[in-house]
């Protein structure tokens, strides 16, 4: 996943696009939770999880290692 994601906030639906799965509860278990807990990726609204407009985006960290794992 990230790979896949750029700079800008995604969306959960463009996330799963972009990673072709389809199933939301299963992507979010097996994605999102650990890439948020491993600090791969970031909350638009930290303080709101269920904000309505979440979105998510590579922190700096993880576009640091994608830099130097780039093949």
């Amino acid at each position: 996943m990230v790979q896949l994601m750029h700079d800008e906030y995604l969306n959960v639906s463009k996330m799963m696009e972009l990673c072709g799965i389809k199933h939301r509860m299963s992507f979010r278990e097996n994605y999102i939770n650990p890439a948020l807990s491993d600090g791969s990726i970031e909350r638009k609204y930290p303080d709101q999880p269920n904000h309505p407009k979440q979105m998510y985006r590579l922190t700096e960290q993880a576009k640091v290692w994608k830099l130097n794992n780039i093949d």
